[in-house]
């Protein structure tokens, strides 16, 4: 047994937990001295290896990191950081994983081993259309300019909806208006707007943010229970 101080705090590591004393006055405490308000904490170097564990893996697709500004970066993190408060780990390519078959391969993998889809759709770039194919519905865009997203933005959530995944659907205000991401969203998805002129804090406190998180992240448990049901049932289900 070995004893540490943290925080004026005596510790002793034990199985890959640390008890906590708050009497500091006595350092040679055994276990038979353990009482009930003494505070048992896991072990930090345990919580680092495990701490991915316990998070529902859902697949988060957004623009490759170096085709991002600071700005969408920021918002990506703090993105992540959102889906981390509900226990869910957001997985993207290659970021957090990579695997050695195509492209496409790799996205129906990450589908098939998640149990929920948040697509983020940033501008990337503003172009200006300087000819048509002449069909008559582009007789007024000559000339018009107007910001692109990711064409992953529409392949892997698509590919997802085929898998049936709860989706999420979040794009910057400026490529809002880019095909599937038009106003009034995906049906039957709605699109929750970032307008990148407002404060990150500005979205993320809103309460259509908040409300969309945790219906989209009930359905990701949901979807995570039934899944993870047994095969072999010899039991009703309130048995």
């Amino acid at each position: 047994m070995s004893l540490h101080t943290v925080n004026e705090y005596y510790v002793r590591r034990e199985g890959g937990f640390m008890i906590n004393y708050s009497d500091t006055n006595n350092t040679d405490k055994n276990s038979s001295n353990i009482n009930l308000e003494d505070t048992v904490i896991p072990s930090p170097d345990l919580v680092a290896k495990t701490n991915r564990f316990y998070k529902i893996p859902v697949f988060l697709s957004h623009p490759t990191s170096t085709t991002m500004n600071n700005l969408q970066i920021q918002f990506l993190i703090r993105l992540m950081d959102e889906l981390k408060k509900e226990l869910l780990f957001p997985r993207t390519l290659p970021n957090t994983e990579q695997y050695p078959e195509s492209t496409m391969t790799s996205i129906r993998r990450m589908i098939y081993s998640s149990f929920g889809m948040v697509t983020l759709n940033l501008a990337r770039k503003k172009v200006r259309v300087i000819d048509t194919n002449g069909a008559s519905i582009y007789k007024n865009d000559i000339g018009q300019e107007y910001w692109t997203g990711s064409y992953f933005s529409f392949i892997e959530p698509a590919m997802a909806y085929q898998y049936g995944l709860p989706q999420l659907f979040i794009t910057e205000s400026s490529a809002s208006n880019q095909d599937v991401y038009e106003s009034g969203g995906i049906l039957p998805f709605r699109v929750l707007v970032w307008d990148s002129s407002n404060s990150i804090d500005y979205f993320f406190n809103s309460i259509e943010w908040k409300e969309m998180l945790q219906n989209w992240a009930a359905e990701v448990r949901s979807g995570y229970y039934i899944q993870t049901r047994p095969p072999f049932e010899y039991t009703g289900e309130n048995q």
